[in-house]
């Protein structure tokens, strides 16, 4: 019997992608479910979501209760424009990501006092507050001193941050005017970092990691679930919220060093330029994968050629 569902993750409602999807892993993967916001449609394996896709962590804790089985050793979220290397399958999954049942894999950590330049995601992770007005969390993660002792499992420790990693610097004297005249209190808060060499700490131990890729194993999915639904509800953005819940879930976490292959995140159009010889052309990307990948992403199907 098949042990792993393939779980694909959808920021935005685009509704035909769902058949592209299918039919590149369709043969590979027996159990797929796709988290869709809004989707009113018939498809039986299609889980209607409802919330903002910064925090698409609470997509996942919202299907739980539909793609939960309890045959399932892990649970495979991929994003749907992030495209697996062809060679992975429900067979040989665990091979690749170097799993046994207990482990779970995400591509890497972010530990946010290493930031040596300004992350949006530091800022967020800041300010932080676990008391939000109208929702009622008190007693559903665990204490600060406990959630210590699982970051120091994985070795990731809490420090405090400094200034120029919470805000924002201008990048140029327009900038610099735009923020004086919308926030005054830019440079006298900076001021005073630099002369009380200030450090600003975490109301919650809390640390990042690209999100697009993850998977969890059947003894941490239903705790990883709730902790998502928690900082989902909380509006913790979900590249700190979603590695946060792991790693106060989870017994193992395998990342992308310890793999023989890497993921290939593309944020540059230098970046893009791998993409260039199979002009937009879907079945000549499966076919002709490039072999030191597990996962490309983003590959926005909307714009390639679907016949795959």
């Amino acid at each position: 019997m098949t042990k792993v569902a393939l779980i694909i993750i959808y920021n935005h409602q685009y509704i035909k992608n769902i058949e592209i999807t299918e039919r590149i892993y369709n043969g590979k993967f027996s159990n797929i479910y796709h988290l869709v916001p809004f989707y009113h449609g018939v498809r039986s394996n299609v889980i209607p979501v409802y919330d903002n896709s910064h925090y698409f962590q609470g997509y996942v804790a919202q299907g739980f209760k539909i793609f939960f089985k309890e045959n399932y050793e892990h649970y495979f979220f991929i994003a749907d424009d992030l495209i697996l290397n062809p060679t992975i399958n429900e067979k040989n999954y665990c091979e690749h990501f170097q799993l046994n049942q207990h482990t779970c894999f995400l591509p890497g950590f972010i530990t946010l006092h290493d930031r040596k330049n300004y992350w949006r995601r530091v800022g967020d992770a800041f300010r932080y507050n676990i008391k939000v007005s109208g929702v009622e969390i008190n007693g559903q993660l665990p204490e600060y001193e406990i959630a210590l002792l699982a970051f120091e499992k994985f070795g990731l420790k809490i420090k405090p941050l400094c200034f120029d990693q919470i805000w924002e610097a201008p990048n140029s004297f327009k900038d610099w005017k735009e923020r004086i005249i919308s926030d005054r209190s830019y440079l006298i808060r900076k001021l005073k970092s630099k002369l009380r060499n200030k450090k600003y700490n975490l109301s919650y131990p809390l640390v990042g990691s690209y999100s697009d890729i993850f998977i969890v194993s059947s003894d941490a999915i239903k705790i990883f679930c709730h902790y998502c639904g928690v900082f989902a509800t909380t509006k913790l953005f979900v590249e700190v919220g979603l590695p946060t819940s792991l790693v106060l879930s989870a017994q193992e976490i395998i990342t992308e060093k310890d793999l023989n292959l890497r993921g290939e995140a593309i944020w540059t159009d230098e970046q893009y330029t791998i993409l260039d010889k199979y002009k937009n052309n879907l079945s000549s990307l499966l076919e002709d994968f490039p072999e030191n990948c597990i996962y490309i992403h983003p590959v926005k199907l909307s714009k390639w050629n679907m016949g795959v």
